[in-house]
């Protein structure tokens, strides 16, 4: 006799609690209900081997995503998954898989999501990145189940792989879910965010940051983001007349067939962040945001035992303005010459809807540090917070952004030989650009290290702004040569 229903606990216990060292069979029964012998029995009717024996092939096979994706040492990933030492750990992931850790490596195989249950993934051991044709449409079990949880999607938070630009942690956190291995800085290349730069002519504008400025159309970053990968893309967007019930669906349709979905607010600003699940129906959604252990936020807001998130009241956050998913593989990646174009794209000075874009919005920044009316406050260095954080957006921009830029371009010369010098010439001029923008920071937060206080009272300083605006001026000459340049490749592609 089977005991779905609460295998399914079992199953959802396990993947929430598999990283977490020596597993703890007694907070199991505690949880689930019942004795430690029952749960065994349970779980041997329904899954057909011992459940010790299929906790240590969970660990081996979250851990696989660990050897592709970190640069984590064998004994370190070895003590994280519980194993005492790195040769029983080898030993265990040999039997399992057929091949050594340092082999699974070296040879780049797949690790990515797996259906492990009805409503139940985690991470597996995968053949191929999975197609639209590979994924079985007949799963009955969804017209009664009212959860379904994606288990160890990588969680996002500010410094998540180095970066600082929450869409593209997003799009690597779910693409590595999904199979891809690729580097955070290769993300914020193909979406374009690696070029963007924008100022807003009329205001002191906390929007400039934010990465739906980089293209004319508002969502296109999003959409060349998955394109790029050469994954579907679907997307909804809220408006007055878009209903919960619409976002709900929405959800459900791709969390039910293991697609993490990236949404725009849930908790806290209209920043992206993951839904990895949901619960009663699609009322509650699971998922990381970078705001969920922020108390101007989180309220009301839950953690549940894997880390994430559990939220009820998403659709009453306004700022909650749009769901997207990247699914299956569709076609091929984005070409170098794709990416290249795009970033000629983002990076092309122009004026849109008042704000000016790429290597114009350096013109702007300019005239507004050195505008003295911004800055005749009297003394009362809290009216200069406001700018103070446009400034700041502007130089975490600039300093990921194009860093992440020279990365880039530094990898194409390593590949490509007989483009290597225009490539390594494009790469040193965006990282000239990113290191000019730490120089800036530090004329008024001197490595970080500065007070509130005395770091407004140097912004405003007129020496120091004049100092900035010479700085302004370095960072856009980088830009603009490596802007030319990259011209000059697009036309010849």
């Amino acid at each position: 006799m089977g005991y779905p229903i609460y295998t399914k606990s079992i199953l959802c216990y396990i993947e929430a609690n598999i990283m977490n060292g020596k597993f703890d069979y007694a907070m199991l029964g505690k949880s689930i209900g019942f004795s430690q012998s029952y749960i065994r029995e349970i779980f041997r009717n329904d899954m057909g081997c011992p459940i010790a024996e299929y906790i240590r092939e969970r660990r081996i096979k979250c851990s696989a995503m660990d050897l592709i994706n970190s640069d984590k040492t064998i004994i370190e990933i070895a003590y994280k998954f519980g194993f005492n030492n790195p040769e029983t750990y080898t030993r265990a992931f040999y039997k399992i898989t057929g091949v050594t850790p340092s082999t699974f490596r070296r040879k780049d195989l797949i690790a990515g999501k797996e259906e492990i249950f009805p409503g139940v993934y985690s991470i597996g051991i995968l053949e191929k990145k999975e197609s639209r044709s590979d994924i079985n449409m007949a799963k009955d079990f969804l017209k009664e189940n009212d959860s379904t949880i994606l288990y160890n999607v990588p969680k996002v938070f500010y410094g998540a792989y180095g970066g600082g630009t929450p869409y593209p942690i997003c799009l690597k956190a779910c693409s590595e879910y999904l199979g891809d291995n690729l580097k955070y800085y290769f993300t914020m290349a193909l979406c374009g965010a690696a070029f963007r730069f924008v100022w807003n002519t009329e205001a002191w504008d906390l929007s400039n940051v934010d990465i739906y400025h980089t293209f004319e159309e508002s969502n296109e970053v999003y959409s060349i983001g998955a394109k790029a990968l050469g994954r579907e893309f679907s997307f909804l967007g809220r408006d007055e007349n878009t209903t919960k019930e619409e976002f709900i669906s929405f959800i459900k349709e791709h969390i039910d067939e293991g697609y993490p979905c990236i949404a725009l607010g849930i908790i806290g600003p209209p920043e992206a962040c993951i839904i990895t699940g949901y619960r009663k129906n699609g009322m509650e959604l699971l998922g990381w945001n970078f705001f969920q252990a922020d108390p101007e936020f989180a309220s009301g807001i839950t953690i549940d035992e894997s880390g994430y998130f559990v939220c009820s009241n998403w659709w009453e956050n306004t700022d909650t303005q749009a769901v997207m998913c990247l699914g299956a593989i569709e076609k091929d990646q984005y070409t170098t010459a794709d990416v290249i174009a795009n970033a000629v794209k983002a990076l092309s000075g122009r004026i849109d809807c008042g704000y000016a874009k790429g290597v114009k919005a350096y013109d702007a920044w300019k005239e507004a540090i050195s505008d003295e009316s911004n800055f005749s406050v009297d003394g009362n260095y809290m009216l200069l917070f406001e700018k103070m954080l446009c400034q700041n957006d502007a130089v975490s921009c600039l300093s990921d952004g194009r860093y992440c830029a020279s990365l880039y371009f530094e990898e194409l010369a390593k590949a490509d030989s007989s483009l290597q010098n225009d490539y390594l010439e494009i790469s040193g001029l965006f990282r000239k650009c990113s290191d000019t923008i730490l120089e800036m920071q530090n004329l008024y937060n001197d490595n970080g290290n500065t007070s509130m206080d005395d770091m407004l009272k140097k912004f405003a300083d007129k020496e120091i702004r004049d100092k900035i605006c010479v700085l302004i001026e370095k960072a856009k000459k980088a830009d603009t040569e490596a802007l030319a340049l990259m011209e000059k490749l697009a036309g010849s592609f």
